[in-house]
């Protein structure tokens, strides 16, 4: 059996997968990451409810994965694969970024679990680009060579921030006074959104009325407060044009996925074309922007079925059993 685990810096969703057949997820379960001091804690918690050893493990996790260690700075945790493996007794675990995971998953998730932001011609045997915006922003491609497959992690997020007007320049140097390097994360995330409105707050010199991401947003799509109106329209044109960034830096011609949890609460704001607009105001290489589609992902859990997957296809020497996908 597969231990499976999408461990983000705000939840951890666990579920178990058999090695073949059917790739659906048992006693699935949510916990809350910063409710445990470790991975080892969290992992234990879940192993100790159902008396198991799994026999592998298998993480998607909201941080880089540089030579078999993990260091998720959200929640200061810093572990490695080795070290897991010996903690549990697993033959071997496998631990991918968690856009990296998400983005294995995209060939195998159903058309139901996708929306169209925007139409264009997807090329099967294209590159794929995801970008999700939660707690942190996260960005990943998955390529494609002849038949095969490869997820590749990336810490785009963090790549410096680039205004477009004279607002978005000063919102730039207020970013820059307070945290020093200003990167897409700081303006596109859920911290992100409180970052803009504390800053148009301080603009106009008026105390902010609300304090989170939380409650910005409904205002904002809702129309109750200004500021948080023009909050989220700054936060979604920056969203849309960190994943034109993306898309062309990947060539992403099999269309480009959008993920995280903010996208689904916000997603009324999508129909007033900010992200689109933004996404193809790239001057010459608009044209080519234009004909790659853009999704919405709502499938529950695809950075868990991605780990899950990638596991399963390595165990089985990557032989692909497309039959397997009923997700």
């Amino acid at each position: 059996m597969i231990l499976a685990g999408d461990i983000g810096g705000t939840k951890a969703l666990l579920a178990i997968y058999e090695t073949t057949g059917p790739a659906r997820p048992k006693k699935l379960r949510l916990l809350y990451t910063k409710n445990f001091s470790s991975i080892t804690e969290l992992l234990k918690t879940y192993v100790s409810e159902f008396s198991f050893k799994p026999k592998y493990l298998a993480l998607a996790v909201a941080g880089p994965v540089i030579k078999g260690w993990v260091n998720m700075v959200n929640v200061g945790w810093r572990f490695s694969a080795n070290q897991l493996a010996k903690k549990f007794g697993c033959s071997e675990v496998f631990l991918l970024n968690d856009l990296e995971a998400m983005a294995y998953s995209l060939p195998f998730i159903s058309r139901k679990h996708l929306y169209s932001i925007k139409a264009g011609h997807q090329d099967k045997k294209g590159n794929i680009a995801v970008i999700a915006a939660g707690t942190g922003l996260g960005e990943a491609l998955l390529i494609r060579k002849e038949d095969s497959i490869f997820p590749v992690a990336t810490e785009g997020g963090h790549a410096d921030f680039a205004p477009w007007d004279e607002l978005t320049y000063r919102l730039h140097a207020y970013l820059a006074k307070k945290f020093g390097h200003v990167s897409w994360e700081r303006v596109v995330s859920g911290p992100g959104i409180e970052n803009i409105y504390f800053f148009l707050c301080q603009e106009k010199g008026i105390t902010p009325r609300l304090s989170s991401a939380k409650e910005i947003g409904p205002a904002g799509l809702e129309a109750k407060d200004p500021l948080a109106e023009k909050t989220l329209e700054i936060f979604f044109y920056a969203y849309g044009a960190e994943a034109g960034n993306l898309a062309l830096k990947s060539l992403a011609t099999g269309g480009v996925f959008i993920g995280g949890g903010i996208a689904p609460k916000l997603f009324p704001f999508f129909e007033r074309g900010i992200f689109q607009k933004a996404f193809l105001a790239k001057g010459r290489h608009q044209e080519l922007l234009e004909g790659m589609p853009i999704w919405l992902v709502k499938h529950p859990y695809p950075a868990l079925q991605g780990a899950a997957l990638f596991a399963r296809h390595r165990l089985a020497k990557g032989q692909r059993k497309e039959h397997e996908f009923s997700s």
